[in-house]
Order: C-alpha cells, then structure tokens, then sequence
C-alpha cells in the first residue's frame, strides 16, 4: 500500500513538473507575439535609424573568417517600413576570407524578451526584434539571385536604455552568418567609417602575413 502510494506521489510530482514545463513554454511563445513596451519601442526607433557601423564577425561553418580579434567594422542599414515593421540591410558584405559578396535585406518585427533571455540580457530597457526569409543574393544587378523564402533570419537584441546591442544574420547560404557581439553604438562612427575599415585591412594583411595565410 505505502509502495503504491509513494509510486502515485512521484507520478504526480513528475506531471506537476512537466505541466510547468509547458506552461512555461506557453508563456514564453505568448510573449514573442505580444508587442514591446510603447516607451522603449519609441527609443528603438529613434536609435535604429539610418546608416550605423557595428562590429562584426563573419563565420562559416563556424569558423571566423575576419580573423582580428575585433571584428570587421560593417556598414547596416536601418529604416521603418511602417510603424511597427524595421528593415535591415546590408549592401555588400565581404570581409577577411569570405569568397563571397553578400547583399541581404530582412524585415524585422520587435518584441518583448522571453523569460530565458531575460537571465541572459538582465536590466530594464532590453528588446528583442526578429526577422525571416530575408533576401539574399550575391549579385543586386541579377534579380534572379534574389531568394525568397530563403530562410535567412535575424535575431538581436536592442538596450534602449545603454544603447546596447547584438545580433545574428544567418543567411542560410554557405553556412555565412554575420555575428554582431554585444557592444554600444556609437553614431560619430560612420564619419570615420572609411579610415576604420582601411586600418582593418592593413591589420588583417598583418595578421595574414604573421600566420602564412
């Protein structure tokens, strides 16, 4: 009889963490479909807007092909298709040993942050925005080169508050992505944009030479 009862107790224990578990989840997908704070979606617009240099890293498959500790200093492109739709765009991304050009666009929808990337992006002023099947094609004058559907994403994250940010492009060709680690934006860069990308490709030759590549 105990036997039993103790078998019925852990059974119940065990439905009890998975009904959480799911409710858990449950929470987390209402989340991304529920818009962010009014006030920090204002700001976001305000701070994403125009021309902005960030620094980024390019794999493929996983491996870093800008080589330098600090990444490659890139050109983004943030503009508002309506009130709640932002485009980001990069045209013409090549860096290190890419053997590729790649010119992409994605619309990018924001959001609140799910519980667990609030442990990891902790403080108030955080958001999340998100994009899919951005267009990707390594030719602008080839239309054709154009994939749609191509199911190239974007996923970052904005502190509207510390001008904070970070965020993947995944452009679903080739196994590139365009990592943009965590760092502060700093708008007084795209006056100095061509002097900070010609010292990247001294340094890069440096590092090149340096290793026999």
């Amino acid at each position: 009889m105990m036997k039993k009862f103790v078998t019925n107790i852990s059974l119940f224990c065990l439905i009890a963490v998975l009904f959480a578990g799911f409710s858990s989840c449950s929470s987390d997908e209402n989340l991304e479909q529920k818009d962010p704070i009014e006030e920090y979606f204002n700001e976001a617009k305000n701070i994403l807007n125009g021309e902005i240099i960030l620094s980024t890293k390019a794999t493929m498959s996983g491996v870093d092909k800008t080589l330098l500790p600090n990444g490659c200093p890139t050109k983004f492109s943030f503009d508002w298709v309506n009130d709640k739709t932002m485009k980001l765009s990069l045209d013409g991304f090549t860096v290190g040993n890419m053997p590729l050009t790649i010119y992409f666009l994605c619309q990018c929808k924001f959001m609140q942050l799910n519980s667990w990337e609030k442990d990891e992006y902790k403080g108030d002023g955080w958001l999340k925005f998100k994009g899919k099947d951005g267009q990707v094609t390594g030719n602008p004058k080839d239309q054709s080169g154009i994939e749609k559907g191509s199911g190239a994403t974007v996923i970052g994250y904005l502190n509207v508050k510390t001008h904070e940010i970070n965020f993947i492009v995944n452009y679903n060709m080739m196994n590139v992505r365009s990592e943009c680690f965590l760092q502060t934006i700093d708008k007084n860069r795209i006056n100095n944009y061509e002097a900070e990308f010609a010292q990247y490709e001294k340094d890069l030759a440096a590092y090149k030479k340096e290793h026999g590549l």
